[in-house]
């Protein structure tokens, strides 16, 4: 494989991209190669130093020299053919451009799949901001008002032109982090359709996508106060470790089977649960260091987990029986090879790829 060709794979594997064939080419290759291993982990903790949600001196420092190892392992094959992009939905190029690999590298960190736009004007002469990303991409920005925000895949986050002037409001679909910067004139308003989250300045996670049962508040620091949007009487002050989990549809708690959480219900309308941390960021939000977790999660949910992580379309032909037993996993930058396995040799079940098709059957 030439070196242009594993940079571009790399690449399209942080934004998202990266086809099931081409994970497998990626995959053999790296077992094969110890040498482009290393400069795929040192891609790996470059990515990981720019997008963590605290960047200290010393990260700064292991950055640069991550980056300059990068730069010399691209140097050492100098003589080799420039790297050429095909056309795919991000790099919409109609011919053949000469980029260097630094650049590549370059936009592969930066790029991890956010569009944006405005949308058209509202009555009254207002317009909304729109930014989002697609299945299989995660991204980060800064708001207006200083505000770092994560977004997960298949979210999208909207707020008004004004926004961090008159007001900060903001309405999410979808999975976001947020590390506020503190206005008491101006509390961030967060609306979902099932709750608003109203902050001064804290960091917590928001985990709101249409087609699952609940939507989840975790907090990390700070307090927020979480209402339901249906039940206006009821509203929750969460302090730093907690979560609130409120049913979708019906509004009826969800029981939890965590073993590591003290749980403390108010009837008919949430769970609301105390986190036992291991971390600085409870498991909830380690997606924002590109590290997929869940915890007890039924397989139909990890399904759709995995959808939506790795851009595929992961599909459980079983008994409801299958599809309700419950998974625990931790992944760091695997493949979805690598995460179907582990989770058959713990479930016991078989499963088929085919282009970007997972089959999993008894």
């Amino acid at each position: 494989m030439h070196r242009s060709r594993l940079i571009e794979l790399l690449a399209k594997k942080k934004a998202g991209e990266i086809s099931l064939q081409e994970q497998f080419e990626l995959s053999k290759w790296l077992q094969e190669n110890e040498d482009d291993r290393e400069l795929a982990d040192q891609l790996d903790e470059l990515f990981h130093l720019d997008y963590g949600p605290v960047v200290t001196d010393e990260d700064r420092k292991g950055k640069e020299k991550s980056w300059d190892r990068i730069v010399n392992a691209i140097h050492t094959e100098s003589t080799e053919e420039p790297l050429v992009l095909k056309k795919t939905r991000i790099w919409p190029w109609r011919r053949l451009l000469p980029l260097s690999v630094a650049s590549v590298v370059l936009f592969c960190v930066a790029g991890w799949g956010l569009y944006y736009f405005m949308a058209a004007p509202k009555q009254g002469g207002t317009s909304q901001n729109i930014v989002g990303t697609e299945r299989g991409s995660r991204s980060s920005l800064i708001l207006p008002d200083g505000s770092h925000v994560w977004l997960n895949s298949d979210s999208r986050l909207s707020y008004g032109a004004n926004f961090g002037k008159n007001d900060r409001v903001l309405i999410l679909t979808g999975e976001a982090y947020f590390d506020v910067v503190k206005d008491p004139d101006h509390p961030l308003i967060i609306r979902t359709p099932t709750i608003t989250v109203k902050v001064l300045g804290t960091a917590f996670n928001v985990r709101a996508y249409p087609d699952e049962k609940n939507t989840t508040t975790t907090l990390v620091r700070g307090s927020v106060l979480v209402s339901v949007n249906e039940k206006k009487h009821l509203s929750y002050t969460l302090g730093p470790d907690e979560k609130l989990i409120v049913n979708n549809d019906s509004g009826l708690s969800d029981n939890t089977n965590n073993s590591d959480t003290k749980i403390d219900k108010r009837p008919d309308v949430v769970t609301k649960i105390k986190i036992v941390k291991t971390d600085s960021i409870p498991p909830e939000a380690q997606w924002i260091k590109n590290k997929l977790v869940f915890i007890n999660k039924p397989l139909y949910e990890v399904a759709n987990i995995l959808s939506r992580w790795y851009g595929v379309s992961v599909i459980v032909d079983g008994s409801e029986e299958m599809k309700a037993r419950e998974y625990t996993g931790f992944f760091e930058n695997q493949n979805i090879q690598s995460v179907m396995e582990s989770l058959r040799l713990a479930g016991g079940f078989r499963y088929k790829m085919e282009n970007n098709t997972i089959l999993i059957e008894p």
